[in-house]
């Protein structure tokens, strides 16, 4: 078992971040050393006690994850995807920083986004620990690896919703969030059934802030239904550099979730008032 990428203090954080291949946004092809503490169990378990979840989502919290939830991964993505362990997922956020956003792109501001991604997934291989000791057996979705879409995945969990920017939008965080997950084969978590936030997309199909943000000019809208920007990577720097712009130019983040919502609900009335939606 590898120990845990952060044992190695600042040299490992340099060495990961000379040897990334693309990027830390969950798109890259590097490889990040098994940061768990415990093996699998030889079996595993299927089903969770309510107890124990609840001890789960305690512990979280006080690793600073904001928002938990559950998913299952589509069966015809878990198929085909022979890298993927286990069908089910636990989907975990964490707040970006102040100290990121405040600062400019630059070689600085990249290093702080790898430091929280190392940060990030240590709390993730943590939790997934407290998973394999009762006995269930796990695969870390680390934040700064592509192993998954993570985003598609809290959007599946109920979490959030995806904005123009291409980011997960929460009601607790906006766009200014990282994601990972474990993947389990635990069959009774509490799935999300519905998405309560998918109103974000009717907003975001009339917004554009975060495509005039983006100094790189990375974004170009779209009329797809998904209202998602297409996102040039050869242009975004916010791999290379931390850039956070189409994060602090989304009124998500400016505003708030509930300032937007308001908002939203107030023309969606007026345009049922005239017949229009």
């Amino acid at each position: 078992m590898t120990n845990n990428p952060c044992c190695g203090g600042e040299e490992i954080i340099e060495k990961l971040i000379k040897e990334k291949a693309e990027c830390g946004c969950g798109c890259g092809d590097y490889k990040i050393p098994d940061g768990s503490k415990i093996d699998n169990p030889p079996k595993s378990k299927k089903e969770i006690n309510s107890s124990l979840l609840k001890s789960l989502e305690e512990e979280s919290k006080k690793l600073n994850v904001t928002s938990i939830g559950y998913a299952k991964i589509p069966e015809k993505v878990f198929k085909s995807d022979d890298d993927l362990k286990y069908p089910n997922a636990i989907v975990l956020t964490t707040p970006i920083g102040m100290d990121i956003i405040n600062e400019v792109p630059s070689e600085h501001t990249q290093k702080l986004n790898d430091e929280l991604y190392l940060k990030f997934g240590n709390v993730t291989y943590e939790l997934s620990d407290m998973l394999r000791k009762e006995g269930f057996k796990t695969q870390v979705a680390h934040p700064g690896e592509g192993l998954i879409d993570l985003s598609t995945l809290g959007q599946d969990s109920g979490l959030g919703y995806f904005g123009k920017n291409g980011l997960l939008i929460t009601p607790e965080l906006g766009p200014r969030l990282k994601i990972s997950a474990i993947l389990t084969p635990i069959e009774n978590l509490p799935f999300s059934e519905k998405n309560s936030h998918e109103w974000i997309r009717s907003y975001c199909k009339r917004c554009n802030k975060c495509i005039k943000g983006c100094p790189q000019e990375a974004l170009i809208g779209n009329d797809d239904e998904l209202a998602k920007a297409n996102l040039i990577d050869e242009k975004c720097i916010g791999c290379s550099h931390g850039c956070t712009y189409c994060i602090e130019s989304c009124p998500f983040f400016e505003n708030g979730y509930d300032w937007v919502k308001e908002k939203q609900m107030k023309l969606e009335t007026k345009l049922k008032e005239k017949g229009k939606l």
